[in-house]
């Protein structure tokens, strides 16, 4: 179900530390207090042409309730980054601590990467789990800055774009790409969720203190391990409540949103602290760290790369048989079944050299490449063999910095010579 028209998403704005601003978060707090979310008035409604694109992971209307002044609609949290979304008559701070949410069908959240409305179950586990749901806007747009970086020097460089769609239209495909959106989106909620209860901001989850005692002959269990555990519960539950469906693609999507969770836990290492005289170490804690998402990008990108075309499974036509059909099987009998850390697709990838308006590609033309690369960054590859032009570019950049006691740095401006290579 795509979201109705007239809508965009909102970005977070850090706010300067200013009397004005917690002015405006106070006078904020009072109109919500004054007004229902449900009982607000729809007539004349102003509206923002020009609001801010893209980031929370959500989706907002353009209309603002007439009872509640432009300026009080702006974010207003000092220091921290605020959204505020519209959507009918409800409003909703996606960044406070209380998670304000109203059950009225008016409000409409939306997340990526399939932009799919929140359901039922999602805006439940959101209320049962207060300061959440500022985790899995985090986790989100970590997952959306990683794809950009593992794919930074390739054709297709995980494209986002403004408005309700942010992946475009790769998400309905069954492609490559699309199994690592999922998986990279999966495993950066689950990554932040667990994160966050380590660190408090959930009041639902807190350290995993299962690992206590003895683990070795010089070295016990102590410490604030990272709570995977919950954060793999929670995304299931989350995350998975969004893909409807039996088809190839609902199994597609299952599997690997499940290996983006896979990953981040068996990613996880141990980290200890040593203890004793003069730092002999004579006895050490040790807890369980999460990896950094880096990490878990860099080991879904190599799946990418190795990743299973498969089709759907056949054990007969018993229909007793029914729910074990649904499962995924290689399309290449000779290949082993996808494992559950592996990533999945069961059609081929666009061609991403050429802009198409239908399949929602971009092309490479004028993307950057490396003249003297034999790799996919090279312009060979990555111009599809058009060719490329060069141009150089003036730059100026602070260099010879120096730091003086005390308390400030000094730096020269040196303009250098860049030169650039571009696809055709």
């Amino acid at each position: 179900m795509r979201p109705r028209g007239g809508e965009l998403s909102c970005t977070a704005h850090p706010l300067p530390r200013t009397p004005s601003a917690a002015a405006l978060w106070a006078t904020t707090r009072r109109h919500q207090r004054a007004h229902s979310l449900t009982a607000l008035d729809s007539q004349e409604t102003p509206t923002f042409s020009n609001w801010p694109q893209q980031a929370c992971g959500i989706t907002l209307d353009r209309t603002l309730p007439p009872s509640l002044p432009k300026a009080d609609a702006l974010p207003a949290q000092e220091g921290s980054a605020t959204c505020w979304c519209f959507k009918g008559r409800g409003i909703v701070n996606v960044a406070s601590s209380t998670n304000l949410l109203t059950d009225s069908k008016s409000l409409q959240l939306v997340l990526e990467p399939s932009l799919q409305l929140l359901s039922r179950k999602q805006r439940r586990l959101i209320r049962q789990n207060p300061g959440i749901l500022h985790s899995v806007s985090g986790g989100l747009q970590s997952a959306v800055r990683e794809c950009k970086w593992q794919f930074r020097n390739r054709r297709w460089n995980c494209p986002t774009a403004s408005g309700p769609h942010l992946f475009g239209k790769i998400v309905n495909r069954g492609c490559r790409e699309t199994a690592f959106i999922f998986a990279i989106t999966s495993a950066g909620v689950t990554h932040s969720v667990a994160r966050s209860c380590s660190e408090g901001s959930i009041e639902s989850c807190t350290c995993d203190y299962r690992r206590r005692g003895p683990g070795g002959p010089d070295w016990h269990w102590g410490g604030c391990s990272d709570n995977i555990d919950f954060g793999r519960l929670f995304g299931r539950e989350f995350v998975d409540s969004g893909e409807k469906g039996r088809d190839l693609r609902f199994l597609m999507n299952l599997h690997n949103n499940e290996a983006g969770r896979t990953t981040v836990f068996s990613e996880m290492r141990q980290e200890c602290k040593c203890h004793g005289m003069s730092g002999s170490c004579t006895v050490r804690t040790c807890w369980m760290r999460l990896p950094t998402l880096r990490a878990v990008g860099d080991v879904l990108r190599d799946r990418f790369d190795g990743a299973s075309r498969v089709l759907y499974g056949n054990r007969g036509s018993n229909r007793a048989s029914r729910a074990e059909l649904l499962r995924l099987e290689p399309e290449d009998p000779a290949h082993k079944p996808p494992s559950p850390h592996d990533l999945v697709y069961f059609e081929k990838s666009p061609n991403f050299c050429t802009y198409s308006g239908r399949l929602g590609t971009a092309g490479t033309a004028g993307r950057a490449c490396n003249s003297s690369s034999p790799a996919l960054d090279g312009c060979e590859l990555l111009c599809c063999g058009r060719g490329h032009r060069t141009r150089t570019q003036r730059v100026t950049e602070r260099c010879n910095c120096t730091f003086h006691w005390c308390c400030h740095v000094s730096c020269r401006n040196c303009t250098h010579t860049r030169v650039l290579h571009e696809c055709l």
